[in-house]
């Protein structure tokens, strides 16, 4: 009997301390701490007119394939985080934090799309600050942008396009396993893991990966107003850390946030006091408790990479 109240007693602090943190975290209160990033829905009409918006890139860039269904780094809520932001007058420039390897290539082309659109028709000011990662798809958005700021360590580059099949056909051969395939196409089973590739086949996947370098390396020329010999010659697949990608033009700036922020602050424009806000949901934090965002469940790994990657990917 004594067990059991115990046991029921941590049960309800433990309640009563998860209540008390949602109560906090639902509170309409600047979503982060420092003076100088700001909740969107703080800003009054007593706050600096002139305001710059920051927007988080992070993890492997996906369609509509968070890790949960609060969390919202995928593309869809990346673009909407830019039309958002990009539609309010007082939003002067937007920062994209990057902290990505890269990502599915349609994914990673919706974002970049739309930061092209908002410096074209709404005359944004969009300034890329890169993080720890931001190769190959990460850097493919990052090009979309104004200007670019990394780390002197920050790890960009991997300009390139990688596409991964897998082929079982002698595992499943040795343990006596053996697969009908009916379709109504001879292509309809490429890329099968039960068999080995062909030689058409392979020519088939080489040309789309072809293709999608191709569309990379000419996003580059356009955002970065590069000479396209120049990106093809960096465009190997090779990494570069932040020094030597400002050696090469594939950035602008060495710094950190701040020095992002104070660029955009100078493209755009803005004289004296800036506010800086996100747009952040409350759910991400809630989760990030539970460690939400990195959370999967055991086979999920497997089933993404079962079929086909086709992707702007550090590797």
């Amino acid at each position: 009997m004594k067990k059991n109240t115990i046991i029921y007693a941590i049960v309800g602090l433990y309640c009563i301390s998860l209540l008390i943190s949602l109560t906090m975290l639902f509170t309409k209160k600047p979503l982060i701490s420092q003076k100088p990033r700001q909740a969107l829905a703080s800003m009054n009409p007593s706050s600096p007119k002139q305001a710059i918006a920051i927007i988080e890139v992070v993890g492997p860039i996906q369609m509509g394939q968070s890790p949960s269904r609060f969390m919202s780094y995928d593309a869809q809520s990346i673009v909407k985080k830019l039309r958002i932001f990009g539609a309010k007058p007082e939003i002067k420039a937007i920062i994209l934090r990057i902290n990505s390897p890269g990502g599915s290539v349609a994914a990673v082309q919706e974002i970049y799309s739309e930061i092209m659109k908002q410096r074209k028709e709404n005359k944004k000011i969009i300034v890329a600050s890169m993080s720890d990662v931001a190769a190959s798809g990460g850097y493919y958005i990052a090009a979309a942008c104004d200007k670019i700021v990394a780390d002197p360590g920050t790890l960009t580059g991997s300009i390139g396009v990688i596409m991964e099949l897998g082929n079982a056909s002698e595992l499943f051969r040795k343990i006596g396993v053996k697969m009908e395939t009916i379709k109504s196409g001879k292509h309809k089973d490429s890329g099968s893991m039960f068999r080995t590739m062909t030689y058409e086949e392979r020519k088939m996947f080489q040309a789309l990966i072809n293709e999608a370098y191709g569309q990379f390396v000419d996003a580059i020329v356009e955002g970065r107003k590069m000479d396209k010999q120049k990106v093809l010659q960096l465009a190997d697949g090779r990494v570069y850390i932040g020094s030597q990608a400002l050696s090469l033009g594939l950035i602008d700036k060495l710094g950190n946030d701040q020095a992002a922020i104070d660029l955009a602050k100078q493209l755009a424009g803005i004289k004296g006091e800036v506010k800086v806000v996100t747009e952040n949901d409350p759910w991400e934090r809630v989760f990030s408790m539970f460690g939400g965002a990195d959370s999967k469940l055991p086979f999920q790994d497997l089933v993404s990479h079962s079929k086909v990657r086709f992707e702007y990917m550090l590797e």
